[in-house]
């Protein structure tokens, strides 16, 4: 069975997850050994912060403009962007900061 979804002529699809399983974490600075409610916590903790900083770059990116500058899939002076989107992202210069950087 495939889980890709079937998409209209003339349209691409593109998606980016990567799996894991943590079964353990040691604390850099101690060398203790975390408990699985910690390692937890830390992981939830970097998802919000990416799901925030993501969720600001829409905000400011989510307009007929760049989407368009997206989906012509060239950059500043006709370059091609390259298919990972975080690299096409920086080279359009979109970026964002984690809070209190």
């Amino acid at each position: 069975m495939s889980r890709k979804l079937p998409v209209g002529e003339g349209e691409t699809s593109r998606t980016a997850c990567a799996r894991g399983l943590l079964r353990a974490a040691v604390d850099e600075k101690t060398g203790e050994l975390m408990s699985a409610s910690l390692l937890a916590e830390r992981v939830g903790w970097a998802v919000d912060l990416v799901s925030g900083m993501t969720s600001e770059l829409i905000a400011e990116r989510w307009n007929t403009t760049d989407v368009d500058i997206l989906a012509s899939g060239e950059g500043v002076g006709g370059r091609k962007l390259p298919s990972n989107a975080w690299m096409a992202l920086r080279r359009l210069g979109w970026t964002v900061t984690a809070p209190g950087v």
